[in-house]
């Protein structure tokens, strides 16, 4: 599989990569968020809604679980974090806001990789190692299905140009790499049928 990653600088640079991608989306699309505790993943979500029009102050769904947006279209934002199995999730609705009229945006997501569809996005977000920057973030983007492999090079050239536009400091660098990595095969996920941390 290939994937995309860039390094971002700040929180705002974070923001930027997210409206990046949200000329790309259309209902129906689901985005998996996944990544280190504080790395920017509802960060990255605020850039996204803004670009798509949502007017209302995004926030963490941490403890809501669930919050939604009108914007260009409706958009359904989990954070499945405190849940501890699958029938959790699904006691929550979650195959019903899998809806093909608005865009999903789950936080959390590779804790429930079976539920999620076979076409999706996921976007990966760490911290960088101890020598850099606390505010410099690593984002990883693995398309699922041919379609996303088309959306994440388009976010990529909108983003590149943003990123270009807002730097204190001009260069010809991309900031942007495309690497081979192994396809994982289907993992059960942090969440387990019975509840069970999986690992």
């Amino acid at each position: 599989m290939k994937v995309l990653s860039v390094m971002t600088h700040s929180a705002e640079e974070t923001r930027i990569v997210g409206a990046a991608l949200a000329p790309n989306l259309l209902p129906g699309d689901v985005v998996s968020l996944s990544g280190d505790l504080g790395a920017g993943k509802t960060v990255f979500v605020q850039g996204l809604c803004a670009a798509l029009g949502v007017e209302d102050r995004v926030l963490s769904p941490t403890f809501t679980i669930v919050h939604e947006y009108e914007g260009r279209f409706p958009i359904i934002h989990l954070d499945i974090y405190r849940l501890d199995s699958f029938q959790e999730v699904l006691d929550l609705g979650f195959e019903e806001f899998l809806d093909p009229s608005s865009v999903v945006l789950v936080e959390w997501g590779e804790a429930i990789g079976p539920l999620l569809p076979r076409r999706f996005l996921e976007v990966e977000l760490r911290q960088p190692g101890v020598s850099d920057p606390e505010d410099h973030r690593a984002l990883t983007f693995r398309p699922h299905g041919a379609e996303w492999i088309a959306k994440v090079q388009s976010m990529r050239e909108t983003a590149e140009t943003l990123l270009a536009a807002a730097s204190e400091v001009a260069t010809t660098e991309t900031r942007f790499f495309v690497t081979d990595e192994p396809q994982a095969p289907p993992g059960r996920g942090r969440i387990s049928e019975t509840g069970t941390d999986s690992g």
